[in-house]
């Protein structure tokens, strides 16, 4: 019979996810995905929910999310069943908020069942009109502070319907994984209201990668056999996008971070 509690080999494959999330770090998208799909295949989840947040649990504001990412829909369909909701139901008129929103510490993570009756979640119009429609039953919420951007982190994940339910070793690596993620969020991992790198052109992104080699305007006019103004252009261009006025400003954005992956 297999135990309920997190492994070793558990713990070593959240860990491997964490490290692959760092070398991706620099992208705020491509760290998030990557995060998210590992986590759906460690705890079997179908769908995960993620964003961050400033306010929560304000009682004079709404809540404002950034950077949300939804993962593992069965069908578009459903998907955008669910953006409807979304769309709709503010997350403070959520069954799930008032029992999130006074939480005490850096993190609160609940189970379905500790929000639902069994029988209430099973007659309720967000099960029936929501869940069911979007293939979705099972979840498991979490909130994290991040402390030093004084705002939040959230992950709600997911099982099909007719889908065992979470177990606790399922909350035990939800529980691990979301707080190193919250301790990592704008340092060695981008946050979600940074600029990332996926907008930039193929020529911008390989200006940057030059430019975070230490080569000068000049040294990346020689390389990619163009103009010394092109390359200036591009500069700017790069400034502007991650919002800084100054080559220093641009490489202190990476330190700490593994550096974006070179265009090839």
């Amino acid at each position: 019979m297999p135990c309920d509690q997190m492994s070793a080999p558990d713990a070593i494959g959240a860990y491997r996810l964490l490290n692959d999330c760092r070398d991706l770090g620099a992208d705020p998208v491509a760290w998030r995905s990557h995060f998210f799909d590992g986590l759906r295949a460690l705890v079997s989840a179908q769908v995960v929910i993620g964003a961050e947040m400033r306010g929560f649990g304000d009682p004079h504001a709404p809540p404002e999310a950034m950077g949300v990412h939804r993962l593992g829909w069965e069908s578009e369909r459903a998907e955008r069943a669910w953006a409807e909701y979304a769309e709709t139901t503010p997350m403070e008129r959520t069954p799930e908020y008032p029992r999130l929103r006074d939480f005490e510490g850096d993190m609160v993570t609940l189970r379905r069942d500790q929000i639902w009756r069994h029988d209430d979640w099973y007659r309720s119009r967000t099960f029936n009109n929501v869940h069911r429609v979007c293939g979705i039953d099972d979840y498991v919420i979490s909130i994290r502070r991040v402390p030093r951007l004084n705002q939040f982190t959230s992950l709600f994940l997911h099982r099909a319907v007719g889908a065992p339910a979470f177990s606790q070793r399922d909350i035990e690596l939800v529980n691990l994984l979301h707080e190193e993620v919250g301790d990592l969020i704008g340092a060695e991992l981008a946050a979600a209201a940074e600029p990332g790198i996926e907008p930039l052109s193929p020529r911008q992104r390989e200006v940057l990668d030059l430019l975070l080699d230490g080569d000068a305007e000049k040294q990346i006019a020689a390389t990619l056999g163009i103009a010394r103004a092109t390359v200036h252009e591009h500069v700017t261009a790069l400034y502007r996008h991650f919002e800084v006025s100054s080559r220093a400003e641009l490489l202190a954005l990476f330190i700490g971070r593994a550096r974006p992956p070179r265009v090839t």
